[in-house]
């Protein structure tokens, strides 16, 4: 090896190499750093989901990697502008290939942050309704009454309306029933409201309500709401529809059957 070359080797070791591994440990130091600090700011935030708090810790460490590559590489002479390209165009591929996956990634993330429901809630969307399970970047895990599992993706929740009825803590119940047009309607209402309230079902603190809700061709119409736990919806709800017709016997109240009367001349 002649001296030239020496010299060249030398040159290149302590304007290039060496400032190279310099810049790499302060940057791996400065990233562990930022990456500390945004970890104890998403930590602080309540209303980060667990699988958003993991996603945009990695996105942070991946960003600061890239970049701290890129001067680096500028360090040693490569050209970083043709690196750029051809990050951008692979980026740009990648977009177009998975353009649905990424909606369902903007999807995820919003209701992440938003959070229109967590696990257990019961909510209604696209025609389908149930018990979220379990909500990915990509997919919102849903348990139907019937035990059915439903996979709904995030950008066809996030575009769509979304009912909650867990959100509260509690749900109103509402049960029809007919009485016979010559029925007395105040006793009537009043036995079912006195039920209810003993029924251990129901939020006694909260107003119930029993009122006339139309006149049909066979009898009047009676709604009862009243309001319930979330839990005990279901149980509420059948309660009332199971008592109702006993409750209305006992008290004298015909439940009429359909009739028409016919008048001739």
């Amino acid at each position: 090896m002649n001296e030239a070359m020496q010299q060249q080797i030398v040159t290149f070791l302590t304007s290039k190499l060496l400032p190279a591994l310099i810049i790499l440990i302060v940057g791996w130091i400065i990233i562990k750093l930022i990456a500390g600090v945004v970890k104890k700011i998403l930590e602080k935030t309540k209303h980060v989901d667990p699988a958003l708090f993991k996603f945009i810790l990695s996105a942070v460490k991946i960003v600061l990697w890239i970049v701290l590559l890129l001067e680096v590489l500028k360090k040693l002479g490569v050209d970083s502008s043709s690196l750029l390209t051809v990050f951008a165009a692979s980026g740009a591929a990648i977009a177009l290939s998975l353009q649905g996956s990424l909606s369902n990634l903007a999807g995820g993330i919003l209701i992440m942050i938003t959070r229109p429901f967590v696990r257990g809630d019961y909510v209604a969307c696209n025609g389908v309704e149930g018990v979220i399970d379990t909500t990915d970047l990509l997919y919102t895990t849903m348990i139907t009454a019937d035990g059915k599992t439903v996979s709904l993706p995030n950008s066809s929740l996030t575009n769509n309306t979304i009912v909650n009825y867990s959100r509260l803590g509690k749900r109103r119940v509402e049960t029809k029933v007919s009485v016979a047009y010559g029925s007395d309607l105040e006793l009537a209402k009043q036995k079912i409201v006195e039920y209810a309230k003993k029924s251990g079902y129901f939020l006694n603190d909260e107003a119930f309500t029993c009122d006339v809700a139309g006149y049909g061709d066979s009898g009047i119409e009676i709604m009862f709401r009243g309001w319930c736990k979330q839990e005990n919806y279901w149980g509420a709800y059948f309660e009332m529809n199971n008592a109702t017709k006993g409750i209305l016997a006992n008290a004298g109240v015909e439940i009429p059957f359909p009739q028409i009367d016919i008048h001739t001349k």
